[in-house]
């Protein structure tokens, strides 16, 4: 199973792979199990299907810019909004990222910072994790920002 640790920002997926702040694309060191989804400009973004994370089933997308690792997107596949799909209402997308930012304040022993109709975020010293509502794609999705590195 996999852990975040919200001390660092640190996806740990299993024992041999983890996505961090820095951390450098496939293209230089490989990721096990993922595979690209796409390459535009200085991005590049992988998948990774079947994540165990909190209890839950994510699908994550790693997002490189300038060949280090600048976004992790998290996608909940068992839940409410991913397998009724496109029939999912805002009351269903709006529980979703209510219990979602529950979970992930629980789990950091964090409040967030900010909470809106369609998203909650929250802070951290090396960046910052919002879960998203996303009304018009009817999708939720836990994204993970990172900070510059300070040199």
């Amino acid at each position: 199973m996999a852990a975040f640790d919200f001390l660092t920002g640190t996806l740990s997926i299993d024992e041999s792979r983890s996505l961090s702040r820095g951390r450098p694309s496939p293209d230089e060191s490989p990721l096990a199990g993922a595979r690209e989804l796409a390459k535009y400009g200085d991005w590049e973004n992988y998948g990774i299907e079947n994540v165990k994370l909190w209890g839950k089933t994510f699908a994550v997308t790693a997002r490189f810019c300038n060949r280090k690792l600048a976004m992790v997107d998290l996608v909940w596949v068992d839940g409410v909004a991913k397998k009724v799909d496109w029939s999912a209402t805002e009351d269903d997308l709006v529980k979703e990222k209510k219990k979602l930012s529950k979970l992930i304040a629980t789990e950091a022993q964090s409040p967030c910072v900010s909470s809106t109709i369609g998203a909650d975020t929250f802070v951290f010293n090396w960046g910052t994790l919002t879960v998203h509502a996303d009304l018009r794609s009817t999708i939720v999705t836990t994204s993970v920002a990172y900070s510059d590195e300070k040199a």
